[in-house]
């Protein structure tokens, strides 16, 4: 960050993963629209999007929202670290991006929206290096490949997938805590 701006407190990582849906949401475009499919007017409430673009793995998978998109926290995806001298603490957070479309009516057009998602979505993880600004604990952003394409089986069925990480940089100024 540049000298002069003063730190956040504490980090911030489920607004910066609510970035990143934001961006997605926004730039992912395929023939101009989303490819993900409509939430129902409950999920609307409660994810607070109206495609299946979600924060975390969700707990219920749904064939109805596919294609859909989810950014979660792997296991130990999370490195920290902590200079005592100054307080200031910095983390890297890993994010898996995973879409998962279906093929078993149409293998041919599933794997069209597939190719056509994974190449509108690349370009959108690719162009923030800070997820938009939004987010005042993150200073840097990177999007990888991760597996790629692929196949996913959840429940005993195989949906074709796409996989990248999109990593990014929290700094924040932690206070009232050790020195070193």
């Amino acid at each position: 960050m540049p000298t002069g701006l003063a730190l956040p407190t504490q980090p911030a990582t489920f607004a910066a993963l609510q970035a990143m849906r934001s961006i997605i949401l926004a730039e992912c475009l395929v023939g101009g629209i989303s490819p993900f499919a409509a939430l129902s007017s409950a999920d609307v409430a409660r994810y607070g999007v109206s495609n299946a673009v979600f924060v975390g793995r969700p707990k219920d998978f749904s064939d109805a929202y596919l294609p859909q998109c989810s950014l979660w926290l792997p296991p130990d995806s999370e490195e920290v670290t902590l200079d005592g001298s100054s307080g200031r603490a910095e983390a890297w957070v890993e994010v898996i991006v995973r879409v998962l479309v279906d093929q078993r009516t149409d293998w041919y057009l599933g794997e069209q929206r597939m190719l056509g998602i994974r190449d509108a979505l690349w370009p959108a993880l690719l162009r923030h290096e800070r997820l938009g600004g939004t987010v005042a604990t993150v200073t840097q952003a990177e999007a990888r490949p991760g597996r790629g394409l692929c196949y996913v089986e959840i429940a005993g069925v195989e949906y074709r997938a796409f996989e990248a990480l999109w990593g990014f940089r929290q700094e924040w100024q932690a206070s009232g805590g050790r020195v070193v």
